[in-house]
């Protein structure tokens, strides 16, 4: 992976979210979905463009590759119908001599403390709904919001990374936060 790299999150079977996410990258080497993917869960509402069927079949048409680590609202259904692999609970990948490591988020705290103590250059986790780029120890720790049902006062959301830095975008194409490498 050279230039870019799309981060979604949490699209609880909104095939509208993903296909305005689609639109706001633009062109990207591989996506990285954070997990929470087809399901919206017992305990959320359905997100708008609720169809997971059809969002399994955009992610499977990709062009690009989809990596995807499982939420706390995918099972093992969902996998099956996701041709691209689904990792279990952590994902590492080395982008641009960079080393990301990527989560769903429920364990927030031992997440934090691998990715100091690997050195991660970006710790990227989903889970919570809510969009946010904080450095700590010298590690960039991004959660790109969630797609399909966001919380807090931020829009839908997803990131994109390039060589300069990180970005947050709504999913209008408006860009919230940014951080740079360094």
């Amino acid at each position: 992976m050279k230039g870019r790299v799309a981060i979604i999150a949490d699209t609880h079977g909104s095939v509208t979210a993903w296909r305005k996410a689609c639109a706001v990258w633009g062109y990207v080497d591989a996506i990285f979905h954070v997990g929470d993917v087809l399901y919206h869960g017992p305990r959320n509402p359905m997100p708008d463009g609720y169809d997971p069927k059809a969002l399994a079949e955009e992610i499977n048409a990709s062009p690009v590759p989809v990596f995807l680590v499982r939420g706390n609202c995918d099972a093992p259904i969902d996998e099956a119908l996701l041709k691209w692999p689904v990792s279990a609970s952590l994902l590492v990948s080395w982008w641009n001599e960079r080393l990301l490591l990527f989560s769903h988020g429920e364990d927030q705290e031992a997440f934090k403390e691998k990715a100091i103590f690997c050195g991660a250059a970006a710790a990227i986790s989903g889970h919570t709904h809510l969009a946010s780029i904080k450095r700590e120890e010298n590690v960039i720790f991004l959660n790109p919001g969630s797609a399909g049902l966001p919380k807090g006062e931020l829009p839908p959301s997803v990131a994109l990374l390039n060589n300069e830095g990180i970005a947050i975008f709504s999913l209008d194409g408006i860009r919230l936060l940014y951080e740079p490498w360094r």
